[in-house]
């Protein structure tokens, strides 16, 4: 454990001293000047900040620190008269406002944070989320938590990787990667070694100019044994997500830093670069099991203190009706993973807010809709001249294919032409024509509903040539949960069109079972009495016998229930289902066996 930096003190007799939190500006006790001994020449700077709802604007003043320790280096901190009355319990300790800031022993020891007691029952009126916010301060550079109490993970050879050789690194990613090194070894993530192993860094520049560190690790997982571990599903969470009034996102900073390496695994994270060699003795960004070893370890956390906020990977979410019992939920989970050594992320945190961006969606008391940032892109699509721009370009189309009927029929086309001796010539107007449908059909896409869980779960199956559509929406709702498609395989394009819509149908049931949660399934579907379809009631059958087991098995489940709806048995049907279109393949209503209908009405009664 690295050193504690202090903060010196006019008074040499106290033995406590202030944590540094390596944020860039820091927030404290304007009260606390008297014991503090400032070394910066510059004069204190007197900034004038209103309150969006008090005039008086508060006394800000802006001071340099210096500290001791092994790396001399100052910090930023503001000292202001007024503090922040609620929202401070998701700070580390050092960076609280005014009477939550507190000392703690000088030494290698770890130091537990220390909360403040939950969110007081009655919201001070002369204070708001957005101001207790902008008191905050919320650019955390390389901020890492340490999880002491996760186990020590052993990374699995099956085979010898070989080191590998470091790429060239532009001069003006040096100084922003030897600051990160020494901020990561400085937190105790990497440390020095002397290993004949290596694996590539190199820098990638953000947005904002600054750099991140990335390793490849290819070579390494190419030789690491694959372990059976459940990975997070963006898809399956966003379709049981919850909108409720107030939503809060929580980001938590460098979660994969805070898992443990044993010792005999860390030479095989090795790197070299400017000169020196270090190893990682966390989890680093690149290794494959880093993801899904955190993802399962937030899990553990979160059913310990919430069972009920939804985590991906290091993004939490939860909600709540309540404004107050919402920030009750936040300090919860913000205590618990301060106790298991986790911090957060407060750049990219967004609390009690009506609307939020999540996993790349927006959610909102209309629903779950596609982010803006999503729809910006989207808009300036463009015809792609390579293979890799394809691929591209169908992999950002997929993320958005919850919001398009029958899409995977109309996004087939562009797979088709996925080969290695791809070129423009093999694009053609079509293709275009195809691509601009699906910008202008996702730039229309309107919010999707989400999953009520007291109602049942309503499933619309509609049936094509080469592929098929469903629909699933809350009993009682008309605005839909979600588009699924799927592409019949070369066998199943054979079938017959019953077996068609069989077909789809068991397939939806399947795949939408959780969705449900416990619930009963309805399924509309173009065919009366759908459960007593059998292999003899249908002419022409392409289907096996046990692809026929099969249907009557999932036909014959008892939490599903089969509705006929007439209106599919009509082209009237096009115009009728004004919520959701229909897909342009639907197979024609004549194709359906009609004198199944009349089987059934001898057989079974049905009229």
């Amino acid at each position: 454990m690295p050193h504690m930096k202090r903060v010196l003190l006019k008074n040499k007799n106290w033995a406590p001293a202030l944590l540094d939190s390596a944020a860039e500006v820091t927030i404290v006790c304007r009260n606390l000047l008297e014991h503090l001994e400032v070394k910066a020449t510059d004069d204190f700077i007197q900034v004038e900040t209103a309150d969006m709802r008090v005039s008086k604007p508060d006394r800000v003043f802006k001071v340099t620190l210096q500290l001791e320790g092994d790396i001399e280096r100052t910090i930023d901190a503001i000292f202001c008269d007024r503090i922040v009355k609620v929202y401070d319990v998701l700070l580390a300790e050092q960076d609280w406002p005014p009477d939550f800031v507190r000392t703690c022993p000088y030494g290698e020891d770890v130091i537990k944070p220390f909360f403040s007691p939950l969110v007081p029952e009655a919201l001070a009126e002369s204070y708001s989320i957005e101001w207790a916010l902008a008191q905050v301060p919320a650019l955390y550079r390389n901020h890492v938590g340490w999880d002491k109490d996760s186990p020590y993970h052993v990374i699995p050879i099956k085979s010898e990787p070989q080191s590998q050789p470091q790429y060239p690194i532009k001069h003006e990613a040096k100084a922003p990667v030897r600051e990160i090194l020494m901020q990561l070894e400085y937190q105790g993530v990497i440390e020095p070694c002397v290993s004949p192993m290596n694996n590539p860094l190199f820098p990638v520049a953000k947005p904002d100019h600054s750099y991140r560190i990335v390793l490849d690790y290819r070579h390494l997982n190419s030789h690491t044994c694959t372990y059976a571990i459940q990975n997070s599903q963006s898809t399956a969470l966003m379709s049981n997500i919850v909108c409720k009034k107030y939503k809060t996102t929580l980001d938590i900073s460098n979660g994969f830093f805070c898992q443990n390496i044993v010792p005999e695994s860390r030479d095989l994270t090795s790197f070299s670069v400017l000169g020196s060699q270090k190893k990682f003795c966390r989890f680093p960004q690149g290794y494959k099991h880093s993801p899904g070893l955190f993802a399962a370890r937030v899990t553990a956390i979160l059913h310990e203190i919430d069972p009920q906020a939804l985590s991906y990977v290091d993004d939490i979410y939860l909600m709540d009706d309540e404004l107050l019992q919402d920030l009750r939920w936040i300090a919860r989970i913000a205590v618990g993973f301060a106790e298991f050594g986790y911090k957060f992320n407060f750049k990219k945190t967004k609390i009690a807010f009506l609307s939020v961006l999540f996993l790349g969606y927006e959610l909102s008391s209309e629903g779950k809709s596609l982010a803006p940032q999503f729809l910006e892109k989207c808009a300036q699509l463009q015809p792609p001249n390579t293979i890799k721009k394809l691929q591209s370009l169908t992999g950002f189309l997929n993320f958005g294919r919850t919001y398009i009927p029958d899409y995977a029929t109309r996004i087939k086309p562009f797979y088709d032409l996925i080969r290695p001796n791809f070129s423009s010539k093999f694009w053609t107007t079509e293709h275009t024509r195809i691509l601009r449908e699906l910008q202008t059909d996702m730039l229309a896409a309107q919010h999707l509903h989400t999953r009520d869980n007291k109602t049942h779960l309503v499933i619309r199956v509609i049936a094509g040539a080469i592929g098929f559509t469903y629909v699933t929406f809350n009993e009682g709702k008309t605005v839909l949960i979600a588009y699924k498609s799927h592409l019949y395989s070369a066998a199943e394009q054979r079938f017959a069109p019953t077996e068609k819509i069989l077909t789809a149908v068991q397939m939806a049931v399947i795949k939408e079972r959780a969705l449900a949660q416990g619930k009963c399934i309805i399924v509309i579907s173009p065919i009366p009495a759908l459960e007593a379809v059998t292999k003899a009631s249908v002419p022409n059958t392409k289907a096996l016998h046990p692809r026929w087991i099969q249907w009557a098995t999932s036909l014959t489940a008892t939490d599903v229930d089969y509705i006929f709806d007439p209106k599919l048995q009509t082209q009237e049907f096009l115009q009728y289902e004004v919520e959701y279109p229909v897909p342009a393949n639907t197979l024609p209503i004549d194709q359906y066996h009609s004198h199944v209908h009349r089987w059934l009405c001898t057989t079974c009664n049905w009229n």
